[in-house]
């Protein structure tokens, strides 16, 4: 097995060669790689990656992609992969970590982080970071949620880019509308004209309760209580609260969404992927997504629909031009504590060879997607309009923080669930922002 840290880059820089290939395998459930059968070290691999997902999905297919790469140039590791649904994971690996029986390599999300380094189950790997060729790559706060009394536990796995507005332009045009509304009087009055025309103004997939909070109430949450309010949330100083006015007045925007129907009515029973179909069936007028809707958006709609997309930010509570959305690294790839040896050595080659330098350069320059590293120098015009206007629009932008990459784990469950209850209109929000704020006090 070869042993590097010095040498991380020269094993890597190959992937920037390879063509993107698809996948067999199984659908749906936990799946298993064949590996090598005559690999003489295993490593044991959970993730949310799922084959099926290849097709609508980039990340999800650079991200297979490049495990099948790092199979090929180790064929003395035998790469066993977890693979299920995020919902799934996110169950598994939280009860995994609780009894100390982890994986060897697996994904961790930031508001997961402080529980996992106080159970001991996550290396930190500050030391293998140091000797790192191009850890100057990474951008700015690329390791905050995963950095914990000044160690760092993680690599960046993405950046979450979660709020953008993905709307069908001749629609809106129908409505009266040449452009997206910078106004939220001007989206429910628009509401009112698309529910005559038979269609939904947002299409919404919260079947997993995480989306209606990270791609809804993270943005419209900063709207009102401004960037301060959530880092002291994030932070536990005592200053903010989720019973403050402001954060109660986000929910009950939220609120009155749904009660004016500006949903489609199962919002609570679809997930994000038929979400998106929705949208691409122009069943809805708009969808607010993060930077993975454009695979599927791309993967699901006609011409006419690819055409017309357009992309845009949710409008500011004063009716100013809006220059903000939610988004940064809340996804993280660790190791397991307890290896060494051996079995260190090669969870610390695939470790940066899927989550190094060289890996965001192939994603970005392969997929046009942007990454915890900064690549530079990628020629956009290779990509399709709709990647070149979401890329534009994140560099004219500034990114707030997203509740559930970087709120306690528990906390985010309560408003999760919560939210639920407040989209089919069984909870009330200043209700709801007591049942949050009760599961914060006990940190």
């Amino acid at each position: 097995m070869k042993k590097r840290m010095a040498a991380i880059a020269m094993a890597t820089a190959s992937t920037l060669l390879f063509s993107a290939c698809g996948g067999g395998g199984d659908s749906g459930g936990e799946t298993k790689s064949e590996g090598n059968s005559g690999g003489q070290v295993e490593l044991v691999v959970s993730h949310y990656r799922l084959e099926e997902e290849r097709a609508s999905n980039d990340l999800a297919d650079a991200f297979l992609n490049l495990i099948e790469k790092f199979e090929e140039e180790n064929p003395d590791i035998k790469v066993t992969q977890q693979s299920m649904s995020q919902a799934d994971y996110s169950t598994k690996i939280q009860a995994q970590a609780a009894v100390n029986e982890m994986p060897d390599v697996f994904m961790i999300k930031g508001s997961w982080m402080s529980n996992f380094v106080e159970n001991g189950v996550v290396m930190p790997l500050d030391e293998y970071l140091d000797s790192y060729e191009y850890k100057d790559k990474f951008r700015e706060g690329a390791f905050d949620a995963a950095t914990k009394d000044g160690k760092i536990y993680g690599l960046p796995d993405q950046l979450s880019l979660t709020s953008v507005v993905f709307y069908n332009s001749e629609l809106w045009k129908q409505a009266g509308y040449e452009e997206f509304p910078t106004t939220w009087d001007e989206i429910f009055e628009a509401a009112e004209k698309f529910k005559e025309m038979g269609i939904s103004t947002f299409s919404l997939g919260n079947k997993d309760k995480w989306v209606s909070e990270s791609c809804l109430l993270s943005t419209i949450g900063d709207r009102y209580t401004g960037t301060e309010w959530t880092e002291s949330i994030i932070a536990n100083d005592g200053d903010a609260k989720f019973t403050d006015s402001e954060f109660v007045d986000a929910l009950a925007l939220l609120k009155k969404m749904a009660d004016h129907q500006l949903f489609n009515a199962d919002c609570n029973t679809i997930s994000d992927v038929q979400a998106a179909e929705y949208y691409s069936q122009k069943q809805a007028a708009a969808t607010v997504s993060g930077h993975w809707e454009i695979a599927a958006i791309e993967s699901f709609a006609d011409e006419e629909v690819l055409r017309n997309t357009k992309v845009a930010l949710l409008p500011n509570i004063d009716g100013s031009e809006p220059s903000s959305f939610s988004g940064g690294c809340g996804w993280y790839i660790g190791i397991n504590s307890n290896l060494s040896g051996e079995k260190l050595d090669a969870a610390i080659d695939f470790l940066f060879t899927l989550e190094g330098y060289e890996a965001d350069a192939y994603t970005t320059e392969t997929y046009g997607l942007i990454k915890p590293s900064i690549v530079d120098d990628v020629d956009m015009s290779k990509f399709s309009q709709l990647t070149q206007d979401f890329v534009e629009l994140v560099n004219a932008s500034t990114l707030t923080p997203t509740y559930d990459l970087q709120m306690d784990g528990a906390v985010i469950e309560v408003m999760n669930t919560g939210l639920q209850d407040l989209l089919n209109g069984t909870k009330e929000p200043e209700t709801l922002a007591k049942e949050i704020q009760a599961e914060q006090d006990k940190l």
